[in-house]
């Protein structure tokens, strides 16, 4: 059976290819660009370099973030089904996108495949495709190979909405946020481990299908001093912030230090001047979207011991 040539008829047929066919896509901001053809995915070409090139020509600014998705790091596979993994695996990568205040576009997907049936691979296929239609993404390229375990590694390409959030921006005394309420990863993670099952409830549900912000990340962008996503916990993401602004943090609640522990929440950890936290939480209500303080920027302060997952 050829996994690769099924697993790509699968994505074909959703509509959600865009050129698939060259060894690469070159990326310019002039009109005029060349490109390495390739025999491979002959069946699938119809959008040449130099076109693709002219469709980003448009995008002056594009924010290109990538990470991977592997089993036996990231995940098991007795811990959910293939269409909720290979949901899982694009969700987090747009995380990345979205929270420097971006809209994704443009996708490269590289897969190892284990042995599967064709039914399984056209679920894993069909997941993919699924939420690639609804945040208007196309893939563009990658590579499937076979290999002992499942592993997702995809490159994201988006353009900014506007300002972009990036790391550094820290000033004293702004305040740290973070949508959402973090521990429930933790929790799920702790449960499988001692050898429970997933449950299809909310006590799971971020574990399952991590909750995007994009929406209030667009209308916090104009005002926000900082933002990035909650990929390997609030007190990782804190000791980024500190080390990037050379600015420590008070006022963390201990109570909650074991949530701000839990890694794979991907919800956005932001920071705002004093003067707009009326119009943050104004904000928060209209988007309906909770949130916890978490610190003050200041000049002293220690930061918990942060977890390191991967």
């Amino acid at each position: 059976m050829n996994c690769e040539a099924l697993f790509i008829e699968a994505l074909r047929k959703s509509g959600v290819l865009l050129g698939v066919g060259d060894d690469a896509v070159l990326l310019q901001d002039n009109s005029y660009a060349t490109g390495i053809q390739s025999p491979k995915y002959k069946h699938l070409q119809g959008f040449s370099s130099k076109e693709f090139a002219r469709v980003l020509d448009k995008h002056k600014k594009l924010l290109i973030a990538t990470d991977g998705f592997c089993e036996h790091i990231h995940f098991k596979r007795e811990w959910l089904r293939l269409d909720e993994i290979a949901h899982k695996a694009m969700l987090v990568n747009l995380s990345d996108i979205l929270a420097m205040n971006a809209t994704p576009k443009y996708a490269l997907l590289s897969i190892t495949l284990p042995m599967l049936n064709p039914k399984e691979i056209t679920q894993i296929a069909i997941a993919l495709a699924k939420v690639a239609k609804k945040y208007g993404i196309k893939f563009i390229g990658g590579d499937t190979t076979k290999g002992q375990n499942l592993a997702f590694h995809i490159t994201m390409l988006g353009i900014p909405n506007g300002r972009i959030l990036k790391r550094k921006g820290l000033k004293v005394g702004d305040l740290i946020y973070c949508t959402g309420k973090v521990g429930q990863s933790l929790y799920a993670l702790s449960h499988l481990l001692r050898g429970g099952k997933i449950a299809r409830s909310k006590r799971f549900a971020r574990f399952i299908a991590p909750c995007l912000r994009g929406e209030f990340i667009r209308h916090i962008a104009p005002f926000a001093r900082v933002g990035l996503d909650v990929s390997d916990g609030v007190l990782a993401e804190l000791h980024t912030l500190s080390t990037l602004n050379h600015l420590r943090f008070s006022h963390i609640k201990k109570s909650r230090i074991p949530a701000y522990r839990s890694g794979e929440e991907y919800e956005l950890l932001f920071a705002i001047a004093p003067r707009d936290k009326r119009r943050l939480l104004c904000l928060a209500k209209r988007t309906r979207t909770p949130l916890e303080f978490i610190a003050k920027a200041s000049h002293i302060g220690k930061l918990p011991r942060a977890r390191i997952w991967h």
